[in-house]
C-alpha cells in the first residue's frame, strides 16, 4: 500500500531556541508537508514567529536541524530597508536576487490591494505594509511560502481577498504555504492541516478534518455528564458544557446529551488544555 505520509517540505528535528532568559522554542520536531496550505496558531508568545525564522534560517543561534526542500520567503512586520526605499524599488531587488520572481505579479498585487507601488515602504500603514508583504510573498512563487500574521492592520475587504489571492496562486502555482495568524476562524478555510505551538512546544500537528473530528462540544445534565473528562466545563442551570475526544465520550457513554462541533478557533484554544489539562478543566 502506498505511504498515506504526506511528502515534507520542510523537516525540522530538535529545534530548540533561547531568546535571553526565554525559551521560545522547546525540542520541536516535525514535519511540514508539502504542497498543502498549513495553519500554524497558537497564543501570542507560543513561538509561531520564532519557529517560521528558524525555517527561513533568520535564527542562527537555534540548536537542531532545518531541511527545507525548496527556496524560502517569509513575511515580515520589519522592513530591511532604507528609509527612502520604495516598494516598487524592493521589487526590483527581489528580481534581481530571488529566482522565479514575479514583478508583474507583484505589481497587479499591490494594485489590488490599492497601495501604490512608489510608496516608501517606511511610510505605509500598517495595513499597506501587510498587503505589500503578502503581494511580493505570493510574487515571489517560493516553494516555501511563510506567510506571519498577513492579516495584520488589513480591513475585513482586504482579508477577504488575500484568502482570493492565496486560492488563486495555488491554482497557478502550487506550492507549500504556512500561514500564522491570530484570525483563525477567518483563514481556517485555507487551512489543510493545522499546527499548534504551545509555550514553544508542538501540542498537534494533524489534518484539520481529522482534529475536528477528533474533538466535540457536548452538553448534558449534570448526571449525565457525571465521569465524562470535560475540558472548559461550565455549569448553569442544572446543565453542563464542556469539550471532550469523541473517543472518550463513547467510551464512558452519554445518552441524551447534545453533541457539536468545534470551530477551527475553538479547537486551536483547546488544544493546549488537552496537553496539559488542570484539575480544575478536566473535572
Amino acid at each position: 500500500m502506498p505511504d498515506p505520509t504526506p511528502a515534507a517540505a520542510v523537516r525540522l528535528r530538535g529545534i530548540s531556541l533561547r531568546h535571553g532568559r526565554t525559551e521560545a522554542l522547546r525540542d520541536i520536531s516535525l514535519d511540514i508537508a508539502a504542497d498543502v496550505v498549513t495553519g500554524l496558531v497558537g497564543r501570542n508568545g507560543a513561538g509561531k514567529t520564532s519557529l517560521l525564522r528558524v525555517i527561513a534560517d533568520f535564527e542562527p543561534r537555534h540548536r537542531g536541524t532545518v531541511e527545507a526542500f525548496g527556496r524560502v520567503m517569509l513575511t515580515s512586520d520589519r522592513w530591511a530597508a532604507a528609509a527612502d526605499q520604495s516598494v516598487a524599488s524592493m521589487i526590483g531587488h527581489l528580481r534581481r536576487t530571488q529566482p522565479g520572481f514575479d514583478a508583474d505579479r507583484a505589481h497587479e498585487l499591490l494594485s489590488r490591494f490599492g497601495v501604490p507601488a512608489r510608496a516608501g515602504v517606511l511610510r505605509l500603514s500598517r495595513g499597506q505594509a501587510s498587503a505589500a508583504q503578502v503581494s511580493l510573498a505570493l510574487a515571489s512563487r517560493a516553494p516555501i511560502t511563510l506567510l506571519d500574521e498577513p492579516h495584520l492592520g488589513l480591513d475585513a475587504p482586504s482579508r477577504d481577498l488575500f484568502a482570493a489571492l492565496v486560492v488563486e496562486e495555488l491554482q497557478t502555482h502550487p506550492r507549500t504555504i504556512v500561514i500564522s495568524t491570530h484570525l483563525i476562524d477567518e483563514t481556517a478555510p485555507l487551512f489543510e492541516r493545522l499546527i499548534v505551538l504551545d509555550a514553544g512546544r508542538v501540542v498537534a500537528d494533524d489534518d484539520v478534518d481529522t482534529l475536528l473530528g477528533r474533538w466535540v462540544r457536548v452538553q448534558g445534565s449534570e448526571a449525565r455528564m457525571a465521569g465524562v473528562p470535560l475540558l472548559q466545563p461550565e455549569r448553569l442551570g442544572g446543565r453542563v458544557t464542556g469539550i471532550v475526544e469523541r473517543t472518550i465520550l463513547d467510551a464512558v457513554g452519554a445518552d441524551g446529551a447534545r453533541v457539536s462541533s468545534l470551530s477551527v478557533q475553538e479547537l486551536a484554544g483547546v488544544l493546549p488544555l488537552a496537553s496539559h489539562p488542570s484539575p480544575q478543566e478536566a473535572s
